[in-house]
């Protein structure tokens, strides 16, 4: 299993000096394996850049097969969508996934996106053959050799979180999720207002409890590290979190790596790189490497 990082940024890409050797854009990571179709997990605008790379491939001839998981149809993770070019060839097939808790069917959410006056041409411009998959949290599915597995993220609007299995290993994409502590997290506006009902504590438990046997034995873990703790003190409502939730997770899950991303549109390289050394040298150990995504990078598991 490959897994290769074209966007590790969130809310919006950003083209600044100061993110040249981590990267700007938007959510975008891919899995390969040899015998398996490529497997994308969200179409941030890192999803344009991965449609590039691939015309030195079978998608270019019309002979290629992937699937698109989506955490959710925020613009961060699908602005890419409308831009990558082996949806433009004829004989490429991709099955689209995301979560299907919606008043719309997931198709026509993309659809409402693209017309006019939002968008100069729609989704009938596509050549390839898309099938469109909705799925729903605590579901489990394969896509070829791939066994995919969802859990549900806290964060407005509800994301979903992938553990993706091969070969015998383990991958979980883990963003836009705030903790089960605080704030049940759903659809609408939320403003700061910290449960106080017991059952809704109950409830948030009870999440916290199954995010944390999602992650049990995973590989590697791409967590949303969007926050220091001093800012998701002010911001608890916006549905992300910290690198001290994001290694509880790992540590108590015996996750062997642990990877920061969805990185603050602020977060500059030097501080990024600097808060990583720090989480390293007081958490990593032998058994839990602790690192940064960086767009570009590689990842042989």
């Amino acid at each position: 299993m490959r897994v290769t990082f074209w966007g590790v940024r969130g809310s919006f890409p950003v083209a600044h000096p100061k993110v040249t050797r981590i990267g700007g854009n938007t959510s975008c990571v891919a899995l390969r394996a040899e015998g398996a179709p490529l497997l994308v997990i969200d179409a941030g605008t890192g999803f344009r850049h991965l449609g590039r790379q691939l015309r030195e491939s079978e998608f270019a001839k019309g002979k290629g097969e992937g699937a698109l998981l989506l955490s959710h149809t925020h613009w961060d993770h699908i602005q890419g969508f409308m831009y990558f070019e082996p949806f433009f060839k004829e004989g490429n097939k991709f099955t689209v996934v995301a979560r299907g808790d919606h008043d719309r069917k997931l198709k026509q959410i993309f659809q409402a996106q693209t017309e006019s006056p939002y968008f100069s041409y729609g989704l009938d411009s596509f050549k390839a053959e898309l099938t469109w998959k909705p799925v729903m949290e605590d579901e489990q599915f394969s896509i070829g050799p791939w066994r995919i597995s969802t859990v549900r993220l806290n964060h407005p609007g509800v994301a979903l979180g992938y553990r993706i299995e091969h070969g015998g290993r383990s991958f979980i994409y883990m963003t836009d999720t705030a903790p089960y502590t605080e704030q049940w997290l759903e659809h609408g506006f939320h403003v700061r207002k910290p449960e106080k009902d017991p059952e809704a504590l109950d409830r948030l438990r009870a999440h916290g409890k199954k995010l944390d046997a999602f992650t049990k034995g995973a590989d590697l873990l791409l967590y949303d590290t969007f926050f220091t703790p001093e800012q998701y003190g002010q911001n608890p409502h916006w549905g992300h979190s910290t690198p001290d939730e994001g290694l509880r997770v790992a540590r108590e899950g015996g996750v062997k790596s642990f990877y920061f991303f969805h990185h603050h549109p602020e977060a500059w390289d030097d501080d990024l790189e600097a808060r990583v050394k720090s989480y390293a040298k007081r958490f990593g150990s032998s058994d839990l490497r602790i690192d940064v995504a960086r767009e570009g990078e590689t990842i042989e598991m």
